[in-house]
């Protein structure tokens, strides 16, 4: 729902900015983003992620495995090297489908 994340993104922004400073974010804006950052991980384990590591893994190649492993122990540190982990999914990935029993 875009259109709705918007008007929700929209309306956080205006609370979070002074009234009279322009596109400056005030303290309390700045402290919102130091606790969304404390709370909501950088890394966590994707469908296309889990996909790739178990496909690799199939053909006897753990290094992905690994990296994930090595990532998701310290999901809220940087990772430079594995900074592809944190983005968006790729395209093929919109039809992987998994269930509970998987």
């Amino acid at each position: 729902d875009r259109a709705g994340f918007d008007a929700w993104q929209q309306s956080w922004r205006a609370r979070l900015l002074p009234s009279s400073e322009g596109m400056e974010y005030s303290a309390s804006a700045h402290s919102a983003v130091a606790n969304m950052l404390r709370v909501n991980p950088k890394f966590v384990l994707r469908n296309h992620l889990g996909e790739q590591a178990i496909l690799a893994a199939k053909q006897k190649d753990f290094s992905q495995v690994s990296s994930l492993l090595k990532v998701l122990q310290s999901p809220f540190a940087e990772h430079p090297a594995h900074e592809s982990y944190a983005g968006f999914p790729p395209d093929w990935a919109a039809g992987i489908e998994i269930s509970c029993s998987s």
